[in-house]
């Protein structure tokens, strides 16, 4: 996916990326997007997939924790 592309996939934290069919990770402090080595966007195919690797790309406390 080209950096062009990214500003579809507005908002923070889990998003949806209807073009890839997969979900994608959006730090909310920084508003970098989870890549991968080789800097190509980071895509799960699972919510719960895509949640686990945004609670460790965005490491600060939520209330509550």
């Amino acid at each position: 996916m080209a950096d062009a592309q990214v500003p579809r996939l507005h908002g923070y934290g889990v998003r949806w990326d209807t073009g890839a069919r997969l979900y994608r990770v959006r730090h909310e402090l920084t508003g970098d997007w989870l890549r991968q080595p080789d800097g190509e966007l980071s895509g799960f195919g699972s919510f719960s997939d895509a949640w686990g690797a945004w609670r460790v790309f965005e490491v600060h406390k939520r209330p509550g924790e």
